[in-house]
């Protein structure tokens, strides 16, 4: 797939007045792979473990608000075995953080710079925020932050994108929503939002362009 056609955009005028953000596979690389190599021997194994036991499906409901003293007993339940490494995903969760993306925040220091108001809209286990703030410095430049675990509600929901606008001043047609997943720029496209899938700077900051956010400089 290349670059233009991993995108899809709503672009309008007059020029969008707010950016909102992703973070996960924009800012962050959040892989559970970080993790699981350090505790598997082989990647086969580690592979299987995150498609049958720990699986995107089963994490959903984490970032949906459900503990993982809940969500964990059925795992454990139907795999003794594996008992280790399950609480580990609990245990060690911050090992599943990645490098942050100098780009991305250099970009987003130059669009609060300019004046442009800047929010993040983000799936995330609410037991586990707190520790993300406290390690990543650039999540407190946002002037706000919607956390799926903590609202109780994930992307692609609607209901998630019906919370944003409420949550935050920002009108849907006026804003720039950006996110790695094409499901969740769907949503925000049906939701009214100017949505645009992160698949690289260029094409980001071509976008921001079009809409009438301004970013000189080098990024």
């Amino acid at each position: 797939m290349s670059e233009a056609e991993s995108i899809r955009t709503t672009t309008g005028t007059p020029p969008a007045t707010a950016v909102v953000f992703d973070l996960g596979g924009v800012f962050i690389d959040w892989d559970p792979r970080h993790l699981y190599r350090k505790i598997f021997a082989n990647e086969r194994d580690m592979e299987r473990f995150l498609e049958q036991v720990c699986t995107p499906t089963w994490h959903a409901q984490l970032d949906r608000g459900v503990p993982f003293s809940i969500a964990s007993q059925a795992l454990l339940t139907a795999n003794p075995g594996l008992a280790g490494p399950i609480r580990a995903y609990h245990d060690r969760f911050p090992e599943m953080w990645g490098p942050v993306s100098r780009q991305m925040v250099a970009l987003l220091h130059r669009l609060n710079d300019a004046g442009h108001p800047t929010y993040a809209a983000t799936n995330w286990p609410a037991e586990y925020w707190d520790g993300a703030m406290a390690t990543f410095a650039f999540l407190a430049t946002f002037r706000g932050i919607l956390v799926s675990g903590l609202i109780g509600v994930a992307k692609p929901s609607r209901d998630f994108f019906n919370t944003l606008s409420t949550t935050f001043p920002i009108t849907p047609s006026q804003t720039v929503f950006i996110d790695d997943r094409a499901e969740n720029v769907r949503a925000a496209t049906d939701a009214g939002y100017r949505s645009h899938r992160y698949v690289g700077m260029n094409a980001l900051e071509s976008y921001l362009q079009d809409n009438g956010l301004e970013v000189n400089g080098e990024i």
